[in-house]
């Protein structure tokens, strides 16, 4: 149910200029009911530019959101249209962050939620889905394990799953919209990937800027994956090889097998990007690094800048290039992840 492109203003600042959410982008956005939109104020979210490794790196400090992550965009969209639709009561598994958002909306929304997270969850996310309302099902084992359970007890409960949801995935577009409006094109987007839904978000907004006439080209789209969890480079490169650890640091990636492989794939080949896999001490570097210039965020949103340096050697980009990262996730959700490598507690 995507708007045809073609009806669209030729301008941004045509859009809704006054409104500082992502829904100043309404018009590019599915609404099956105007009157049903679900918000708290999503998006728009400032950045930063600062040079790292010798790119001009664009820090788009999307941990700045209602609930701390860039899921509200997903959930802004989602909850919207199922309101509009009628849904009364819904559920939905996570690592965290999705299940914090989906609980959020869902309670601005007025739908029961019940959400599904393994029981190694950080204690602060899973405080924020029971705060929010939601009722919180902890789950022992992977994240697989976690999704048969969910989908095992979803009685009649509708499915409201990121991964799968296409109106989440519209929602995430916003931030390609953003990262055109506030700093200009990049030459290459460098996201971390778990079920893939920021990349495909974030692409799916760049190839519509593209069909409006707005860019020449989509920028390189750079997948970045967690040692142990790496079917996006192990598709592209053949199996990295290592084995899952036994607690994963960057926990929001931490998915061996995302529903849509094979359209992430297919999206970092249309793009020109790549794929590249960190290890848990280089996104540990990366999040000491962003806290010395005042950002404090969860490993996995670390995980795009410890790839600089990987993508640097590699010759992936050319020296000097713009490189657009959205910070995904605020540190304060993940403290005691990060006490336990930083305070070696």
């Amino acid at each position: 149910m995507v708007k045809d492109l073609s009806s669209a203003p030729p301008r941004f600042t045509e859009l809704k200029d006054g409104e500082k959410s992502m829904w100043r982008y309404r018009e590019l956005l599915p609404l099956i009911e105007s009157g049903c939109t679900v918000s708290l104020g999503e998006g728009f979210t400032p950045v930063l530019t600062r040079r790292i490794e010798g790119y001009e790196v664009i820090l788009k400090l999307d941990f700045m959101n209602p609930t701390g992550s860039f899921k509200d965009r997903g959930a802004s969209a989602m909850l919207s249209n199922l309101k509009a639709l009628g849904v009364k009561s819904i559920v939905i598994d996570s690592s965290g962050n999705a299940g914090a958002a989906v609980a959020a909306y869902s309670a601005v929304a007025g739908i029961r939620c019940r959400v599904y997270v393994p029981s190694n969850a950080p204690i602060s996310k899973k405080l924020q889905i029971s705060l929010y309302g939601a009722e919180l099902v902890e789950v022992e084992g992977s994240r697989t394990l976690v999704r048969e359970r969910a989908l095992a007890e979803l009685g009649d409960s509708v499915y409201a799953s990121h991964m799968w949801n296409p109106y989440f995935i519209e929602g995430l577009k916003t931030l390609a919209y953003e990262c055109f409006e506030q700093t200009g094109p990049p030459d290459a987007v460098v996201v971390p990937v778990g079920s893939g839904g920021l990349l495909l978000g974030v692409y799916r907004g760049f190839c519509e800027l593209e069909e409006l006439g707005l860019l020449d080209e989509v920028p390189a789209i750079i997948a970045v994956q967690a040692a142990g969890y790496t079917p996006v480079y192990d598709a592209l490169h053949g199996p990295y090889g290592a084995e899952p650890p036994a607690e994963p640091f960057a926990d929001g990636i931490a998915i061996p097998n995302p529903p849509r492989l094979r359209q992430i794939v297919e999206a970092v080949q249309a793009s020109g990007g790549d794929a590249i896999v960190v290890e848990d001490s280089k996104t540990l570097e990366a999040l000491s690094l962003l806290a010395r210039i005042g950002v404090f965020v969860e490993p996995t949103s670390a995980t795009p800048v410890a790839a600089l340096k990987d993508i640097k050697a590699g010759g992936l980009l050319d020296a000097g290039s713009r490189v657009y990262i959205p910070l995904t996730g605020s540190g304060l959700k993940a403290v005691d992840k990060i006490a336990k490598k930083t305070l070696k507690l």
